[in-house]
């Protein structure tokens, strides 16, 4: 009986356990991808986060966990993509540094790009926004 109900909760945790690498291919599950490339070592800075509020940090095709956002941050990224008008925006603007944000949501996928020269600002403050949330202090 024991050894049943032990073979049943390691079953049982290793199909909860979803790889991250498999949220990243797969089209169904909501993320936005954000970072930076170029400048003087071209060393790229990317994160993802999940619908869920799972925050990973993409290094050399790898995910880290960094952490997990709460809802009301989620809710004040919404907003600003709102505020950004992000579904509409035209804006592939690569420079030296380029900065960029992709959403994927429900299969499709939307991408901005820009540099430090850039005067969107709506974008500029997602951005910042998404940036803050690398860290362990709140948006």
């Amino acid at each position: 009986m024991i050894k049943n109900i032990t073979v049943f909760g390691i079953c049982m945790l290793a199909v909860s356990c979803m790889n991250p690498q498999k949220l990243m291919t797969d089209p169904s599950k909501d993320r936005i991808c954000f970072g930076r490339s170029g400048g003087f070592t071209n060393i790229p800075l990317e994160y993802v986060l999940f619908e869920k509020g799972q925050l990973f940090k993409a290094e050399q095709d790898s995910l880290f966990k960094v952490h997990k956002i709460s809802t009301k941050q989620i809710k004040l990224l919404d907003s600003l993509f709102t505020k950004a008008d992000f579904e509409k925006l035209e804006l592939n603007n690569p420079g030296n540094v380029t900065y960029y944000i992709k959403r994927i949501r429900s299969g499709s996928e939307r991408e901005v790009i820009w540099s430090d020269p850039s005067e969107n600002e709506p974008v500029r403050e997602l951005y910042n926004a998404l940036m803050k949330l690398t860290k362990k202090e709140s948006l």
